[in-house]
């Protein structure tokens, strides 16, 4: 099996490269095909740092235009703060999350807007399948089924800046994103591999 490492913790082989050119392939043919060369380039591929600097996913832009996004998601962890506080947020485009391999977990929540939120707790997402996440849904990813092994496929529609949020799940209450002035050093410890 060929691997090769290109940043801290990230580990790209054929078989990830097999289900990220075949998912590419049938979900979005426009941008195929997808070159090993892309999928390894190490400026390509960023570490997402959670609130204690360690990368939870690692993200491959394939299109970012303004009506749409398409990005390869290498999952390690959930989305869960260090606090592990539940803290589910919204997005600032509709989207389908296509599951190349391996799986996830997560809760949803919908507010009723008179302060109520119903909770769907442990929806399942397998490899084969699609999530659909409109723009109105809150959400957290709470357990990787095999982390480092998968792998989804991120199709966006059009985004709104500033139109994405978190959730008070006692109120109801969307709260916009508050600066995180740790951040971007947290992202630039864990991508030396970018230039």
């Amino acid at each position: 099996m060929a691997s090769i490492e290109i940043g801290p913790g990230l580990l790209l082989d054929d078989v990830l490269f097999g289900a990220a050119e075949a998912g590419t392939a049938t979900h979005t043919p426009h941008l195929a095909p997808l070159t090993w060369e892309t999928f390894t380039a190490p400026s390509g591929w960023t570490l997402v740092p959670d609130d204690c600097g360690n990368g939870y996913k690692a993200e491959l832009v394939l299109l970012s235009i303004r009506t749409a996004t398409v990005k390869i998601n290498l999952w390690f962890a959930p989305d869960l703060r260090g606090d592990q506080q539940p803290a589910p947020h919204s997005h600032p485009w509709d989207f389908n999350a296509h599951v190349l391999l391996g799986g996830y977990s997560e809760d949803r929540y919908i507010p009723d807007g008179a302060g109520a939120v119903r909770a769907d707790h442990g929806v399942e997402h397998c490899r084969g399948g699609i999530n659909t996440v409109p723009r109105e849904i809150y959400h957290e990813v709470t357990d990787i089924h095999e982390p480092g092994r998968t792998l989804t496929l991120m199709v966006c529609g059009p985004g709104e800046r500033g139109r994405w949020g978190y959730l008070d799940t006692t109120t109801g209450q969307h709260r916009a994103p508050g600066p995180d002035p740790g951040f971007s050093a947290r992202l630039k410890a864990i991508n030396p591999h970018h230039p």
